[in-house]
């Protein structure tokens, strides 16, 4: 579970990137350990650490058990323990991470809060994607209220100067979505780096204009909550 800061100091035009996470990686400039999403306290600590208000935060941590859960199915039966872990990381996770920065003051007029969330939480494109199935309660719920959470965030710091977008990166080939490898390549998934770029390029675009809207990075439209 982790996000992405940008810090870009003053006197250096190049991005500084640091690495929030539970586990130490030597790949980028800065990590900061021991953070988790689920405990507050990890995440103040983490705030306090970065000495400079932030350019760009990317909020990515998310967590998909490798369940189906469905009410009718009795060999995929309902498991809310995981249910309200999914909420807890991927709804909870990023207010709590952007609080955490903002009462910390790491939050300024222009930095862009980014949300990667998921298509999963649109209710519209259930009707089409779960069409007469229904299933995986946890996954689908956690990213609805992933979204609601960004709205309303966008809301309250619209007058701070502070834009707040939701990104769907897209159907990528990661760990986390190998249960849905036999669809792969029928649906068009990417290679994680493919997505990254997507997912930065949609960044790059984003202004006070845009904030509170939920994008597809795949061609840069709207989805519709």
């Amino acid at each position: 579970m982790s996000w992405r800061a940008c810090r870009r100091p003053p006197d250096n035009p190049t991005f500084r990137i640091f690495s929030l996470c539970t586990a130490v990686t030597s790949l980028l400039i800065q990590v900061v350990s021991g953070v988790d999403v689920t405990i507050t306290s990890t995440v103040e600590e983490m705030a306090k650490q970065i000495a400079a208000p932030v350019d760009v935060l990317i909020v990515n941590a998310g967590y998909f058990p490798n369940i189906h859960e469905t009410m009718t199915d009795g060999e995929n039966p309902m498991n809310f323990e995981e249910e309200l872990k999914q909420i807890d990381v991927c709804a909870l996770g990023p207010l709590r991470s952007v609080y955490a920065l903002h009462k910390a003051g790491k939050l300024a007029e222009g930095t862009l809060v980014i949300i990667i969330s998921s298509q999963a939480g649109s209710a519209a494109w259930r009707f089409t994607q779960n069409k007469d199935n229904g299933g995986d309660y946890g996954h689908h719920m956690s990213r609805a209220a992933c979204n609601i959470g960004g709205v309303l965030m966008s809301e309250e710091l619209k007058k701070h100067g502070i834009p707040v977008v939701m990104l769907h990166p897209g159907f990528n080939r990661t760990d986390m979505t190998a249960k849905y490898s036999h669809i792969w390549d029928i649906e068009g998934a990417v290679e994680k780096e493919v997505g990254a770029k997507r997912v930065l390029y949609e960044v790059s675009q984003v202004d006070m204009a845009k904030t509170g809207q939920f994008i597809n990075c795949e061609d840069g439209l709207q989805i519709p909550f």
